[in-house]
């Protein structure tokens, strides 16, 4: 990688502030680090002295026109708009630039596309496995937790022992920006979970999928690596869509509830979304089956 020290270091220290002052997670912050690096690395082949700081709106505009020319996804586009103004955001707010060249700058529109989902019979079949195997227990209680939940991969690696509630049948979870919520348990999850617990965990152990390496297994956390791998390797089980990821489960999560007549309030609470805007997707999926249904099943639809 080429880019400027004078630029790796200012990003440095913007990278360690949203991460021990701002407590951003680690997902976030690895997805600062890779779009701000990116941009360093497209303003040395610029010019090998230019320096974040010096920068002009016209460097903004131009490095915005080469990912269009790249054609970069408005997904990617936005995210490296989103991650130029939380740097300028910063170095303002900390008097090191006078301008903040991005105000100017909206992040682009970027359009709405349907998650890819299972459907109900492939969550049975998903779930359809020899529960008397103790040797995939805990990879059952992974998939369980995502489904019955909904929870993040971020919040579900992060789950403390202490925070499970059997009596209560919630978790206390930490959901993005360091917000906590609750989130339920069926009387099935709390049955695997008593199970996994008495099988697989540690005396003293905090959370409650510890560390794979066992001088770290008490006190940190599985990866979140290690439970996408666990998780994409039943999704390829049971679905030919490459496509689904454990996020998929959060998604089917949020649009079997709907489906079933939940309310969109409590299903929004239990995502732990900021605004309805993010759950209103759900109810766009739902609309998209209403619609096939009907072009199935209206005799005015032929």
């Amino acid at each position: 990688m080429n880019y400027n020290s004078g630029n790796h270091n200012q990003i440095s220290e913007f990278l360690d502030y949203i991460e021990n002052i701002r407590k951003y997670s680690e997902h976030t912050i690895r997805s600062y680090r890779v779009d701000l690096i990116q941009f360093s690395e497209y303003l040395y082949k610029c010019d090998k002295c230019l320096l974040i700081l010096d920068i002009e709106k016209e460097n903004i505009q131009e490095y915005l026109f080469s990912l269009h020319a790249k054609k970069k996804s408005d997904k990617t586009i936005a995210r490296k708009v989103a991650s130029l103004k939380s740097l300028f955001s910063f170095l303002i707010k900390h008097n090191i630039v006078d301008k903040n060249i991005m105000s100017n700058f909206r992040t682009p529109k970027v359009s709405k596309k349907l998650p890819h989902l299972l459907s109900k019979k492939e969550i049975d079949d998903l779930f359809n496995l020899d529960l008397s195997d103790n040797k995939i227990l805990m990879e059952v209680c992974i998939l369980e937790l995502f489904y019955a939940t909904g929870m993040r991969i971020s919040e579900l690696t992060r789950v403390k022992i202490s925070n499970i509630n059997f009596e209560g049948q919630t978790i206390r979870v930490l959901g993005k920006g360091n917000k906590e919520r609750f989130v339920l348990l069926s009387s099935n999850s709390i049955a695997i979970l008593r199970k996994y617990l008495s099988l697989f965990c540690d005396s003293g152990q905090i959370y409650l999928f510890g560390s794979f390496i066992q001088s770290r297994r008490l006190n940190n956390h599985i990866s979140e690596k290690a439970i996408y791998n666990i998780t994409k390797k039943h999704l390829k089980r049971i679905s030919n869509d490459e496509k689904l990821t454990p996020h998929s489960l959060r998604h089917s999560f949020a649009t079997h509830l709907l489906d079933s007549g939940a309310d969109i309030m409590s299903v929004k609470d239990l995502l732990g979304h900021e605004s309805l805007t993010s759950t209103q997707v759900y109810t766009h999926v739902k609309l998209d089956k209403m619609k096939r249904d009907y072009n199935k099943s209206h005799p005015l639809s032929k």
